[in-house]
């Protein structure tokens, strides 16, 4: 048999490259000129991926609101397999939502010690190498920090997207790099990563509680003696910066009992995450509770399954500026916001900033100002107890109204 020409071997290339992307492309034996010209072709025609990862690890709140991302993406590329980078403890947030093909746990605080331990290390270094083997075409990285971009790049993706605003140098890893205006929710500047392949943005928030948390919450309920309409009071975060002042939270359920009851809301359900239960026992106080009320406190003793199920059925959410607030969000639930160095229209729950009570209204805020203990605490004072009472008699009337 005689050899190929050189230029031949390289078209060959070009064609495999096109299949690789789901496309077919048959040309005979070409000349150098025609060789480039067919590989510049293929390598800049529009690709159909046949496998999507989005890269959003963490954290709670950030993943239940990038679910948009993956109906958007769906909704373009029906046929795709897509899966989803998620931090393990999290996973629960999307592992049953019907858009997504499959969850990719991230183990980030066991490969916290791979610096130290050369088998955590190697466990490490084959998660990595996993994403390569499954030849994903297309990842949007959603988290914009440095890990986030080493795995978008680790994935070995013909297209690799990323917001220009990434951190750590993150945007390094992409070779498409999208602009977004600062002003922008980040929901919204999230949903541009997909516009920028050309499909079109669905911003639907929507949630799926995992179906045994929603069984598991029903004999729950059950046992608790918890009724079907209950309000939820979410007063704990990891945040100093974030948190209220403690006995404002009973002071505000004093204020409202009343309406609450009147709408059949009679129990109160107090929820906080592992290492938050002296907050919301703190919070709860020892005094008297309202007569007219029953308090559930369940901090520390629900996965994240569970507390998506339980906020799933609530009548009412009132939240700090934290994952349940966003929960309530993409299930449809009324929700109250306390805010405090945090900007409500950019990063607050997505098209209810109407529904945030906001203490540092009128503040130049950068995006993490919150970090700073004394100031965000400064701002979260000045939000009183009147004017959170009048916000939620406010919702549950327009709840009513529906």
């Amino acid at each position: 048999m005689t050899s190929r020409p050189k230029n031949h071997q390289v078209l060959e290339a070009g064609l495999k490259l096109g299949r690789s992307s789901s496309r077919v492309v048959f040309m005979q034996t070409a000349g150098p000129l025609m060789t480039c010209t067919i590989l510049l072709f293929v390598y800049n025609m529009p690709i159909v991926p046949r496998r999507i990862l989005i890269v959003r690890p963490s954290a709670l709140g950030d993943v239940c609101r990038s679910v948009p991302l993956l109906w958007s993406l769906r909704s373009a590329f029906p046929l795709a397999v897509i899966d989803w980078v998620v931090e393990d403890v999290w996973s629960a947030a999307v592992s049953e939502h019907p858009a997504l093909s499959r969850v990719v746990p991230f183990p980030k605080r066991a490969f916290r010690a791979a610096w130290r331990s050369p088998a955590v290390a190697l466990r490490a270094v084959r998660w990595f190498r996993s994403l390569r083997r499954a030849e994903y075409d297309m990842v949007v990285d959603a988290q914009g920090l440095a890990r986030s971009g080493l795995m978008s790049l680790a994935t070995g993706a013909r297209i690799r997207i990323s917001s220009r605003a990434g951190r750590e140098f993150s945007w390094i890893a992409a070779n498409r790099r999208v602009s977004c205006a600062s002003e922008m929710h980040v929901v919204d500047a999230m949903l541009q990563l997909v516009g920028a392949v050309g499909a079109s943005t669905i911003a639907d928030m929507r949630l799926v509680a995992p179906s045994s948390a929603t069984k598991w919450w029903a004999d729950e309920r059950t046992r608790c003696g918890i009724g079907t309409s209950y309000a939820i009071f979410a007063t704990a975060n990891g945040w100093e910066g974030k948190r209220w002042i403690a006995d404002r939270w009973r002071a505000l359920l004093s204020n409202i009992a009343q309406e609450l009851a009147q709408r059949g809301i009679r129990d109160v359900v107090w929820i906080g995450g592992p290492g938050e239960e002296q907050q919301v026992r703190t919070n709860i106080g020892d005094g008297p509770q309202p007569e007219m009320l029953v308090s559930h406190n369940l901090a520390g003793q629900t996965t994240v399954g569970q507390t998506m199920a339980i906020v799933q059925s609530a009548s009412l959410v009132v939240a700090l500026d934290s994952a349940p607030a966003h929960l309530a969000v993409g299930f449809g639930v009324p929700l109250i916001a306390l805010y405090g160095a945090t900007q409500p229209a950019t990063d607050g729950p997505y098209h209810s900033e109407r529904w945030c009570v906001h203490g540092g209204r009128g503040e130049r805020l950068a995006r993490h100002a919150y970090r700073d203990a004394r100031r965000g605490g400064a701002m979260m004072e000045r939000i009183s107890v009147d004017e959170v009472a009048e916000l939620v008699r406010a919702r549950l009337r327009t709840r009513g109204s529906q």
